[in-house]
């Protein structure tokens, strides 16, 4: 009944929103590009900054959380590497896969997932978990897509992060301890508040727009399978050597099961590493962790 629960009250509202993105695109073809820039540059670093003012982590929360997904990502890669030896991927499609099992969509799927799942608290965990994934992203991501002749563009891309200086900005305000004014306060809230909905239907768009193409069916699921099932247990792993538990064990348990992100499929795009197999690892990770994120989410109320 507990799955059940969570499949209606998480999963059902957010692949209905989801839905909504899909039929918006394929109806009027929307501005993808438009949407990912309020995305990138608006919706998350506010609600990113205003989360960490709020909710306010505990400074070792988020060193272990940081720790934690750098270690995820380790892990994922070197599960990914040994997927592709066993299977004999091509250079080209093993790197894709890599990054399909390595990436996951931490901000546009896992803030909505854990609002509704952890409430306040568990949101300002997952924020440093957005961070720390577009750092790794732009940094072991462009290593395995480009080589390491590719180090000097995915530190640019870091710099230019608008939730680095979000998160720098937060931390300091928190140091000093100073409260902004209502002033500030409540447009912040108001943009901050935009994130989810924006946030899905972009998701929804992104895949009304990429679709499947199963041109590696054996490839694709063996990729979701690795991304949704074996990076979770490969977390639960890292939890107990790390010792956590609690709230800060849930969401990150949770959150190793997320479906793989769309910048992978950029990454296809811009080093020519199998886009169309990305696109797809995209999709069918996003449609079938509505069956296997509710069942994490049932899992880590009963683990930690």
């Amino acid at each position: 009944m507990f799955f059940l629960t969570i499949a209606r009250d998480i999963i059902l509202p957010i692949f209905l929103v989801m839905a909504l993105g899909f039929w918006t695109y394929q109806k009027f073809h929307i501005d993808l590009a438009t949407l990912s820039k309020l995305n990138f540059y608006v919706f998350v670093p506010a609600f990113m900054f205003y989360s960490l003012l709020i909710f306010k982590p505990g400074n070792r929360e988020m060193a272990d959380s940081v720790l934690f997904n750098t270690l995820l990502a380790c892990a994922n890669f070197g599960a990914a590497y040994a997927l592709g030896r066993w299977l004999k991927l091509r250079a080209s499609l093993a790197a894709s896969a890599t990054l399909g099992v390595m990436i996951f969509n931490s901000a546009n799927y896992g803030i909505p997932v854990v609002q509704l799942a952890f409430q306040g608290e568990g949101v300002a965990i997952q924020v440093i978990t957005i961070t720390a994934m577009n750092v790794l992203t732009y940094t072991l991501g462009i290593l395995v897509a480009g080589g390491w002749s590719e180090w000097r563009k995915g530190l640019q891309s870091i710099i230019r992060m608008p939730i680095i200086y979000s998160l720098i900005a937060a931390l300091l305000l928190r140091a000093v301890d100073w409260d902004p004014p209502d002033a500030i306060i409540t447009p912040l809230k108001w943009v901050s508040d935009g994130m989810l909905p924006i946030a899905l239907l972009t998701l929804g768009a992104q895949l009304g727009k990429s679709g499947v193409s199963l041109r590696h069916p054996r490839e694709v699921w063996v990729t979701t399978a690795a991304r949704l099932l074996l990076s979770p247990f490969l977390a639960f792993l890292i939890i107990q050597l790390m010792g956590l538990h609690g709230l800060l064990a849930r969401v990150l348990f949770v959150s190793s099961a997320f479906p793989t992100a769309v910048a992978v499929v950029l990454f296809g795009i811009e080093y020519d590493k199998e886009p169309h197999f990305a696109a797809a690892v995209v999709s069918i990770t996003t449609l079938v962790s509505a069956v296997t994120v509710t069942l994490i989410i049932s899992l880590s109320a009963s683990l930690f």
